[in-house]
């Protein structure tokens, strides 16, 4: 896999992140910051070395190392060792390094959730992207952080019901379809993800696949400027027929 190079439009850097009063003393963890955030919200990787990032960014590597140390001391980033077990081990813990990955951190989580606007606290521990192998990287980790915060926060603990959860998880892929085309990434609001856990559980399976196919024509022809409030609306125009139902059948 080749090496990313960095961004080549533009940096994503939400404002609590360049206005961080600790972050600005050293203005460079900031434009670092901004280069993993880029990365990660495109294509889900950010295996991008230190040297490179040093060149970069032209300073020296252990600078690089110094920020990034910061920045996972904030809580925005995880860093995670990629190793493989030795030829000839010492010992059976004996592994090669062969790089690291970062990941999204909790901070970072927190605030892609709120709008990009909150103060850094300390959030879940959910994932905004594995980093080595590309899957839907922001959202599905995103939905978990969801999924958890909507249920704590309601005092509620439901079972969870995976045909729910696979349809939630669609729900995402499809309002996400022309992200590339449209040059930018949609993404629900933290009262959007609450209003959408409330209602995956309080209508029928089958209203619920009719919304999916309903939803995904209107994706395919691209004809939904704000993907998440139509959902919702559906969502809840769903909730009501069957409701509608419920009471003919009494």
């Amino acid at each position: 896999m080749d090496e990313f190079k960095g961004a080549k439009a533009f940096l994503m850097i939400p404002p609590s992140i360049s206005r961080d009063k600790e972050l600005l003393k050293k203005p460079k963890s900031i434009i670092l910051m901004g280069e993993i955030i880029s990365m990660l919200n495109v294509t889900g990787d950010f295996h991008m070395s230190n040297k490179t990032l040093a060149n970069i960014l032209d300073a020296s590597v252990q600078s690089v190392n110094d920020w990034l140390n910061l920045l996972e001391q904030k809580g925005l980033i995880v860093r995670e060792q990629i190793t493989v077990p030795a030829k000839n081990p010492k010992s059976e813990k004996s592994k090669i390094i062969l790089g690291r990955k970062i990941k999204a951190g909790p901070s970072l989580v927190k605030l892609s959730l709120l709008g990009w606007t909150s103060p850094l606290d300390e959030g879940s521990k959910a994932e905004l992207s594995g980093v080595v192998k590309p899957t839907l990287h922001k959202y599905n980790n995103l939905i978990d952080h969801g999924n958890r915060t909507s249920n704590s926060s309601s005092g509620r603990r439901r079972e969870e019901d995976p045909e729910r959860e696979q349809i939630y998880k669609q729900f995402f892929q499809l309002a996400r379809m022309h992200d590339k085309i449209k040059g930018k990434t949609t993404t629900p609001s933290f009262d959007e993800i609450k209003q959408l856990r409330s209602l995956l559980y309080r209508i029928n399976i089958d209203t619920l696949n009719a919304v999916v196919s309903k939803f995904d024509m209107k994706m395919q022809w691209n004809m939904l400027n704000d993907p998440f409030a139509y959902l919702l609306k559906m969502l809840r125009d769903g909730l009501a027929i069957d409701k509608d139902s419920e009471s003919w059948g009494k």
